[in-house]
């Protein structure tokens, strides 16, 4: 059995829209936004489901950072996870984050993801011409605000994109030892607010859809 996890409602009913014709039905859970509502909702599901469970996919929209180690991602581009970051686990000053020292805090921060689900995935979206990015995500607990800060993040961890729920996720699934697989659409670039207009229903949309590709993919192969 495979789990598919989304912070908000609106987004698992887009998952629901592509996912009507799977041969293998998921189970779906609505998180909640933020690391601490994700982390609390999936712990829970998960200390009486865990043993069913070979896959956890969780998808969603991110925020796109100017500086990437690429190229510059646009709006609805998609974007898995290599790996995630905690990326606001620190000391907050105003355009820069100082992590907690490993003595000080020994909280994990960083996350690898399974590198063989994340082959698939690719894999899955680029035959469905849905060509990926891939690289780090960052977890934060406020959405940021300023280019800056995203710069921050971007330069700091390499990262390409942001969320709140990812590193949350997967820790849970690292303390339950079930592999994870991340899966995101851009509905926003991290830049001075207030910007444009950001297409949160077609991010939404276009992230269920590689979840639909995805956990297609899944349900033949593991």
């Amino acid at each position: 059995m495979h789990l598919v996890v989304a912070a908000t409602q609106m987004e698992m009913d887009a998952f629901k829209q592509f996912a009507h014709t799977a041969d293998e039905r998921p189970e779906l859970l609505v998180s909640g936004v933020g690391p601490m509502e994700s982390g609390i909702t999936l712990s829970r599901y998960l200390e009486r489901h865990h043993t069913k469970l070979r896959t956890v996919v969780n998808f969603g929209i991110g925020g796109a950072y100017f500086s990437t180690v690429d190229k510059q991602l646009d709006l609805l581009d998609l974007c898995l996870a290599q790996r995630e970051v905690l990326g606001d686990f620190g000391i907050c000053y105003e355009d820069t984050i100082e992590p907690f020292g490993e003595h000080a805090f020994p909280a994990p921060s960083l996350f690898e993801l399974d590198p063989e689900l994340l082959h698939e995935a690719r894999s899955a979206l680029n035959a469905g011409r849905l060509s990926p990015a891939v690289g780090t995500f960052v977890t934060v607990n406020g959405a940021s605000g300023r280019k800056v800060r995203g710069d921050f993040f971007a330069a700091r961890y390499q990262a390409i994109c942001e969320n709140m729920e990812g590193a949350a996720v997967a820790r849970v699934c690292q303390l339950f030892e079930i592999p994870l697989l991340e899966v995101r659409a851009i509905s926003n670039l991290v830049e001075d607010r207030p910007g444009d207009d950001w297409p949160i229903a077609e991010a939404a949309a276009r992230a269920a859809q590689a979840a639909a590709l995805i956990i297609n993919r899944f349900g033949n192969i593991l």
